[in-house]
């Protein structure tokens, strides 16, 4: 009975991923805005608030932006140039 618990939890849960991972991004993140919502609440659980804070941060990332971009990227890492002045 154990063993057939298991099965069924492990079935699920792989389901749960398939599903996620192949929905549209944008359909992905607004579900994952109303879990965070949803888990923010005041009287929610400490782990219920962190566990929905991770999933709505998980899918902004795979939602991609324009922050994401290589180019923005690159510009970040350059370093700062220093103009010269002359008098």
């Amino acid at each position: 009975m154990l063993e057939a618990m298991l099965v069924v939890l492990i079935v699920l849960a792989a389901a749960l991923y398939a599903t996620w991972t192949l929905l549209p991004a944008a359909f992905r993140l607004r579900l994952a805005q109303r879990i965070g919502h949803w888990g923010r609440r005041p009287g929610r659980a400490g782990w219920l608030q962190r566990g929905s804070t991770a999933v709505e941060t998980a899918a902004r990332k795979r939602a991609g932006a324009c922050s994401d971009c290589s180019a923005v990227q690159a510009a970040r890492s350059a370093p700062p140039s220093h103009k010269q002045t002359h008098d």
